[in-house]
C-alpha cells in the first residue's frame, strides 16, 4: 500500500480524533481504511491482568523510532471490552519489537474502538 507523503504527521491524525465520532463504535479496520496517507509503523499494548478488561488501550506510533523514545506522535486507541485472549498480541509485539505487522494489524482490526486519542510527547 504506498503512502503518500505526510509533511505534519500530527496534524493528520489529529484530524481522527477530531472526527472520533465516525470510529467510536464501529471496528478499528474502518479507521486503518480512512488513514490512506499514513498507516502505523508501531504499537505497544497496555495489557492488564484483569479478566474483564484486558486490553484497555493500545499507542500507535508512526516513525520508525523505538516506540519509548519520546517526541511522537501518538494515536491511543481505547477499546471497547471484549473476550479475545492478550496473548496473541503480547507474543507478537515482543517477537516483533512492536512493528506494527500483519499479525497485529489482523488481531487488531475486527476490535471495537470506545475512545481515540492524539498527543505528541
Amino acid at each position: 500500500m504506498a503512502q503518500k507523503n505526510v509533511s505534519d504527521t500530527l496534524a493528520y491524525i489529529k484530524k481522527f480524533e477530531t472526527n472520533k465520532e465516525k470510529y467510536i463504535g464501529r471496528k478499528f479496520s474502518l479507521l486503518l481504511k480512512d488513514m490512506t496517507q499514513l498507516q502505523p509503523k508501531k504499537s505497544k499494548s497496555d495489557i492488564k491482568d484483569d479478566p474483564n478488561n484486558p486490553l484497555p488501550s493500545t499507542l500507535f506510533t508512526f516513525s520508525d523510532k523505538d516506540i519509548n523514545s519520546g517526541n511522537e506522535v501518538t494515536l491511543v486507541v481505547k477499546w471497547k471490552t471484549d473476550s479475545t485472549p492478550t496473548t496473541p498480541i503480547e507474543f507478537s509485539e515482543q517477537e516483533h519489537n512492536y512493528r506494527f505487522t500483519v499479525s497485529e494489524r489482523n488481531f487488531f482490526e475486527k476490535k471495537i474502538i470506545k475512545d481515540i486519542v492524539v498527543y505528541k510527547q
